[in-house]
């Protein structure tokens, strides 16, 4: 098994590791070494040839969401720049003046269209559903997954605010009337010609052959004729030589091509599997356990956008829209599990109780066929296929004393993601303490952290979770947020975040 996952080639494509469960959810996500019941069959199939809760039905539900860098935030900003564009092109239209605060907007925008052309930079939902049943050793389960990326596309070129020279008043190249405006004009020419960018701005206006000094003049007088005040001035002035810098790789890119030409996007790229599985347990040795499953999987693909500066859509509605039409495939697939008790293979109570799993999921890479690009969409598409690649990951779980269990996994390899470069490998850290712990009750409290160690510009989540287990019933709830924010469609939520709930009965 090693050989194979280690050596074997990995597609472009696959998929993070989702959390299935409440408990492994409240558990930062780990489960390959204390996974029981139907949950077991996900993360370590080779904890089914335990005896705990030998027969059991059970319904769960999670849900997550993992973001890099404030995408979503910058998408939603970029948004808001639909408007301010829009306002600046009424007041071409009517040979206007832009004040000082849409100058300052629309730097706002350029600096979220550049940060948004970063590469590793996108987000990833996901949401997970399943019904399974535990007979002894086997269990059969129907689970439906859901994943889907959020990527932007960014045109550099086509940014310019104007479209005729007949449009924006900028064309008063005189020098200020006073020498508090003059500054202002002077600290804009020393940041033009610091980094080379007198061409580049003028473009933006769609102006030609003006030196620094008359387009710095040129941007105070406007702003100065839209009844701007001279401190609104100063700080326009001030932030374009703070803000300059970050964007130099953009204007220098920029044509005399408009807004209204710009191709940016943010595409879906999404993707719901649903698995019919069989999966059991053996025990080879005292202590020593191994199963798989067999899975067979259809997935459906769909892809949907908006066109940034185009369209008055929300990125939560092109979300759904990227599930409605899809393209279907199916596919076989199979799972291989392996899980040590230290104490129990060694005939001797060993320090702390420790315990190993390891898990191989997808071991043959299926793939699934994305559909087709419509023959009037303005998006640019992906259009090769999606391989749920190999997943190899790994857990240990201790016990320092009575009732408590901590657990952490890794993901031994980097899992691709719908984000072309954005990679997701899961360190997953939790523990459980058994509050209550009688024949008639069980009420346990969980948490923990996770971290996808191969990005860093991904939070930390912390988690949290309970549940209560009364004849036979067990009903289990957990969520889990980043300490940062971010902005989806206007509304603020965190970075990232999770819930999951979880009902079945033993009997």
């Amino acid at each position: 098994m090693f050989l194979f996952l280690l050596f074997a080639t990995v597609k472009t494509y696959a998929d993070k590791w989702q959390t299935v469960g409440a408990r492994a959810m409240a558990m930062g996500g780990a489960g390959v070494a204390v996974a029981y019941g139907t949950d077991a069959q996900y993360y370590n199939p080779a904890l089914l040839a335990n005896s705990d809760y030998e027969s059991n039905i059970s319904l769960n539900v999670n849900a997550e969401l993992e973001t890099t860098d404030k995408v979503l935030t910058l998408i939603d900003k970029i948004n808001q720049m639909v408007q301010q564009y829009k306002d600046v092109a009424d007041k071409i239209a009517t040979n206007d003046y832009a004040s000082a605060t849409d100058m300052m907007s629309i730097l706002d925008a350029l600096i979220a269209l550049q940060e948004l052309n970063l590469k590793n930079i996108g987000a990833v939902a996901g949401v997970n559903a399943g019904l399974a049943s535990k007979l002894g050793k086997l269990t059969i389960s129907v689970r439906s997954y859901g994943s889907s990326g959020i990527i932007p596309i960014i045109d550099k070129r086509n940014i310019g605010l104007v479209t005729s020279k007949d449009g924006l008043n900028i064309n008063n190249f005189d020098s200020p009337d006073t020498n508090e405006k003059q500054d202002a004009a002077n600290i804009i020419k020393e940041t033009l010609d610091k980094f080379d960018l007198t061409d580049s701005v003028a473009n933006l206006f769609n102006l030609s052959g003006v030196s620094s000094q008359e387009l710095a003049n040129a941007i105070v007088n406007m702003t100065d004729a839209a009844h701007s005040t001279v401190e609104q001035i100063k700080e326009m002035a001030d932030a374009i030589a703070e803000d300059f810098p970050q964007i130099e790789i953009l204007l220098k890119n920029l044509l005399s091509g408009s807004y209204k030409d710009n191709e940016s996007q943010i595409l879906i790229d999404a993707g719901i599997f649903t698995e019919v599985s069989a999966g059991c347990g053996f025990q080879i040795l005292e202590g020593l356990q191994v199963g798989g499953n067999i899975k067979y999987i259809q997935g459906q693909m769909g892809q949907a956008g908006i066109m940034i500066l185009k369209d008055d859509q929300k990125v939560a509605r092109a979300e759904w829209d990227a599930f409605k039409d899809t393209k279907a495939s199916n596919q076989i697939s199979f799972d291989l599990g392996a899980f040590l008790d230290i104490s129990k293979f060694t005939g001797k109570d060993i320090f702390l109780n420790p315990k190993f799993g390891i898990t191989a999921r997808n071991i043959n890479n299926p793939y699934f066929e994305r559909p087709d690009k419509p023959s009037d969409s303005e998006l640019k598409w992906i259009g090769d296929r999606y391989y749920l690649g190999s997943q190899l990951r790994a857990g240990i779980a201790i016990n320092p004393i009575d009732k408590l269990t901590v657990a952490c996994d890794l993901d031994l390899m980097k899992n691709k993601t719908f984000i072309n470069g954005f990679d997701s490998q899961e360190l997953s850290l939790g523990l459980e303490f058994l509050l209550l712990n009688s024949n008639s009750i069980t009420l346990p409290l969980r948490a923990g952290i996770s971290k996808n160690v191969s990005e860093s510009k991904t939070d930390i989540e912390y988690t949290l979770g309970t549940g209560i287990y009364t004849f036979g019933f067990r009903f289990e709830i957990a969520a889990g947020m980043s300490s940062n924010t971010t902005v989806l469609d206007g509304n603020t939520i965190p970075a990232s975040a999770s819930l999951a709930f979880n009902l079945s009965y033993a009997y």
